[in-house]
């Protein structure tokens, strides 16, 4: 047995002290009990470099099953890496694993789609990263003190030096710290599971959804790591999340297995995580029922279970219908789902489809899942000692509209601004490693100009709120008039949230007002879960007229949402909207 419990190594936070280096910068676990031992681990070597000579092409791997069209491959197997805990892939494109004691860039020297040796990045951690990700050569990730970076200033492929602890949380654990991201807003976003000790101490800024965490949370820090807040919480031991193209969070949470076979026994389930969100774990044996007033959305149920990665699919390689599909993966059944996204008013819904199971007798244990820069699905096994192996997913047929993410050399300003709004998987390392220089390069206005474009696709320009949002000073509040009479609702919502990530002025909470009385239920919910984030100095009281009518919403989410603001609101707040 791998993982066994560490003590406690405190719930404070150690801000503001050093990450202006970082922004200047371009276990898996099954879910059950902690294992009281863990095996020594054998000695790491720096790494397994192969002769680059060309091969025959790989072979699809027969011990997986993916439906017809797509082909899978073994790219890497356990003589490269043993017990994968976690997979990214770095700002460079390669992928990359971690287990116990190493971090390794796997590396395909001859360009036969099969990684032929590796690089050993890191050391460590020593109770290995169970999420990871590169901003620039530098590595963030969860393990022994907490948040990590791992610095490569060199470029070497080989950390600098021991890590620097930039969050204090408890890790190593099956349900401590586990997957860390950037956000559209370029915040930073943790995972962290039932028993991570997560507490209010963590909350440091005034405009948290969530101030007073239960169980398993997500967190948010600012882009410097000088304040946190909690975006979600109530999770029992969710192991990873992702964003969808709408900026929506998701992950996949564990049920309570011990209670397989009773009437309360609640299964592995995956959430849309809204500003606020109680995911309703209390205790052992008591999880609430999906159909209670203040539960999030739920796009899919899937039993017994132990979810580990999650992964967005946001590029063009894979057919239309997996566009934009969330990719869950269970543990103890070898399996990965894809959950298409449909617009369900509100929220989202999905009708899953299995997307990879195992064959036979192989045993196929996933742990973490990435996209890489051609649209090919990288799926990482391990666990608990197992065996590691990494497998790429492919699709094999043609599809009309996709095409090669490229920038020449000699383009024009008009074909940088297209390759900036139309970045495949544009929150991973290696697509922010790409368009961002290009996009700073270009400058706030030309995004202003994108965002209003109707010409343009609502994808593009919603990308265009998201880059103005990380890169700039944000939307500009004095087109709220122009927005909101924008025909496209996806652009209309992102505009709302864009002001609600620095909603510090009256005249955004004017802007975001117009939100509340929009057309559409998904624009309403949005514009509400901006209000969450409003600071306390600013007086809600204005808008408590429009804030009563979203109450009597016939949408479940939009009535859910408008409760949070309501249950923050004043005494005399309260008074003036019951009348």
């Amino acid at each position: 047995m791998l993982f066994r419990p560490r003590p406690a190594v405190g719930h404070w936070l150690l801000l503001g002290f050093g990450l202006l280096l970082l922004t200047s910068l371009p276990s898996p676990s099954t879910h059950g009990d902690q294992p009281d031992e863990s095996p020594v681990a054998a000695p790491i070597p720096d790494s397994a470099e192969a002769p680059a000579q060309p091969t025959a092409p790989v072979e699809p791997f027969a011990g997986l099953k993916v439906p017809e069209g797509f082909e899978v491959t073994l790219y890497a197997d356990d003589d490269l890496a043993h017990d994968i805990y976690s997979l990214t892939i770095d700002s460079r494109g390669r992928v990359v694993v971690a287990g116990a004691g190493y971090v390794r860039i796997l590396i395909d020297e001859n360009g036969d789609g099969r990684a032929d040796s590796f690089r050993q990045f890191a050391d460590g951690p020593k109770s290995g990263a169970m999420g990871m990700f590169f901003h620039g050569p530098d590595l963030l990730c969860t393990g022994d003190a907490g948040l990590l970076r791992y610095r490569d200033r060199d470029g070497d492929d080989r950390a600098d030096g021991p890590p620097d602890v930039f969050l204090k949380i408890k890790t190593g654990g099956e349900h401590d710290a586990h997957a860390i991201k950037r956000g559209p807003d370029g915040w930073w976003y943790l995972l962290s599971g039932n028993m991570a000790q997560v507490t209010s101490s963590y909350v440091t800024l005034p405009t948290s959804p969530v101030r007073d965490p239960e169980a398993g949370t997500l967190m948010r820090l600012k882009p410097d790591l000088t304040g946190g807040e909690i975006v979600a919480h109530g999770m029992r031991n969710a192991y990873d999340f992702d964003f969808n193209a709408q900026g929506d969070a998701f992950t996949f949470d564990s049920d309570g297995e011990r209670d397989i076979s009773l009437p309360w026994y609640r299964p592995t389930r995956v959430f849309q995580l809204l500003s606020g969100a109680d995911c309703g774990w209390i205790t052992r044996s008591w999880k609430r029922p999906d159909e209670f007033t203040d539960m999030p959305p739920v796009l899919g149920a899937f039993g017994r279970g132990s979810p580990t990665g999650v992964a967005c699919y946001r590029h063009t390689q894979f057919p239309e219908s997996y566009r934009g599909a969330l990719l869950i993966q269970d543990w103890t059944f070898g399996r990965v789902f894809a959950l298409p996204m449909n617009a369900a008013g509100d929220v989202w819904s999905s009708e899953p489809i299995e997307f990879v199971t195992g064959r036979g007798q192989f045993g196929f244990a996933p742990t973490g899942v990435a996209v890489g820069p051609d649209g090919s699905v990288f799926i990482s096994v391990g666990g608990r000692g197992t065996r590691g192996s990494v497998f790429r997913v492919r699709w094999t047929g043609t599809s009309e509209d996709s095409a090669e993410w490229a920038l020449a050399a000699t383009a024009e300003e008009s074909e940088k601004l297209d390759f900036c709004l139309s970045a495949p998987q544009p929150l991973s390392s290696w697509s922010r490693a790409r368009w961002t220089p290009v996009a700073g390069a270009l400058g706030a206005l030309e995004f202003r100009r994108a965002a209003l474009d109707r010409e343009r696709s609502s994808a593009q320009r919603v990308r265009a709120i998201e880059i103005l949002t990380e890169l700039f000073d944000g939307v500009d509040v004095a087109a709220a008039e122009t927005f909101a009479a924008d025909p496209a609702p996806e652009v209309r919502a992102r505009y709302y949230w864009s002001l609600g990530r620095d909603l510090n002025s009256t005249a955004k909470l004017t802007a975001i007002e117009r939100g509340l009385s929009d057309s559409s239920p998904f624009v309403v919910r949005v514009a509400l879960e901006a209000l969450i984030t409003a600071e306390t100095a600013l007086d809600l009281t204005p808008l408590l007229a429009s804030l009563a009518r979203t109450l009597d919403s016939e949408h479940r989410f939009v009535r859910q949402t408008a409760a949070r603001i309501v249950s923050r609101l004043s005494v005399e707040q309260l008074t003036a909207l019951r009348t």
